[in-house]
């Protein structure tokens, strides 16, 4: 079957659903002609693989499956996040659809669409990870400018008590799968929610809704992701900008 991964967007599941053909109670306004009739099926041993149904008759489908949506009248869709969903289907057959929504069950994040293991090192899954600055780095690489093809900062670096001045010593950044790709940015005691695309083959990170502590709103390129650090450059002509973090609670 097709698969179809949404967004930027892991697993073995034992749940099955399968929903079976109804009819519901319809508001005055609506098509009281329309007989609502679909399937939505869950895939034994994937659950997050759903196959979407319509026989219903003279009316044009529409399903919304929270992480995307589709007007054909059958198709085979990927819930990327483990969690209970509702599935939504509209039937157009007058200026007031008929609707209804199905609940699905998905046991675990999509195994192939996180199976590089980049997904984990940045966000410990659904659990979620934060980082703080690498103030500590034993290269002194905490932030700065060096040249374009440089591992660290050697062109200029703040000092510490600069840095300080900043503003942004303390801050947290944190990511995680949690039903959605989830940041947080902590600083100066208030929180910022957001969201972020993780580019595993290309090494990028891109954050929307909000920015990485003292970042410029670009996408950032990864130089270094392990399970204690995490080094991002803005890369320039010849030049880089460099920001290097580390887990909360791990000291060089």
């Amino acid at each position: 079957m097709k698969r179809i991964h949404i967004y930027s967007l892991i697993l073995l599941a034992a749940t099955v659903y399968a929903c079976k053909p109804y009819e519901k109670d319809i508001k005055p306004e609506s098509n009281a002609s329309i007989k609502l009739d679909f399937t939505v099926t869950q895939t034994p041993g994937y659950d997050n693989q759903v196959t979407l149904k319509s026989d219903t008759k003279g009316a044009i489908p529409y399903w919304d499956y929270v992480f995307g949506g589709t007007n054909q009248k059958d198709a085979v869709v990927v819930m990327p996040f483990a969690g209970d969903w509702y599935i939504k289907f509209f039937a157009y057959g007058a200026a007031t659809p008929k609707y209804d929504s199905v609940k699905v069950t998905v046991s675990q994040n999509d195994p192939y669409y996180f199976s590089s293991k980049y997904w984990n090192l940045l966000t410990n899954g659904a659990a979620g990870k934060t980082w703080v600055w690498a103030m500590d780095a034993p290269d002194n690489s905490y932030y700065g400018v060096g040249p374009g093809d440089s591992p660290t900062p050697t062109w200029w670096v703040p000092s510490v008590s600069e840095f300080t001045g900043y503003g942004v010593v303390n801050d947290e950044m944190t990511f995680d799968l949690d039903k959605g790709l989830n940041y947080r940015l902590l600083h100066a005691g208030a929180t910022t929610k957001a969201n972020f695309a993780l580019d595993t083959l290309n090494m990028t990170l891109k954050i929307s809704g909000a920015d990485i502590s003292q970042g410029e709103k670009v996408t950032y390129n990864i130089l270094k992701l392990t399970s204690d650090e995490l080094s991002l450059v803005q890369q320039g002509d010849g030049w880089r900008k460099f920001w290097h973090f580390k887990r909360k609670g791990f000291i060089f």
